[in-house]
């Protein structure tokens, strides 16, 4: 309720209240993780039955679902 009336404040009139600790939450989205960056290629994941691109990880291939690819050399 509190962070709603927040939300429709102007915005010269907002830093000061998230000064004394209330926040809006709109600035805490997901945060990229640093050297996330990873090689990528096109298997044929047994468990989602398609092909898909996957990331690989060293020795460790998942799909873009996350599920783990085995028998495909990285």
């Amino acid at each position: 309720m509190i962070l709603n009336l927040v939300r429709r404040l102007p915005r010269p009139l907002r830093a000061p209240i998230r000064v004394a600790g209330v926040h809006t939450g709109k600035h805490r989205g997901p945060r990229a993780v640093q050297g996330t960056l990873v090689a990528q290629r096109f298997v044929n994941c047994p468990t989602c039955e398609v092909s898909t691109a996957a990331t690989v990880h060293g020795d460790v291939i998942r799909c873009a679902e996350g599920h783990l690819v085995q028998g495909v050399s990285a």
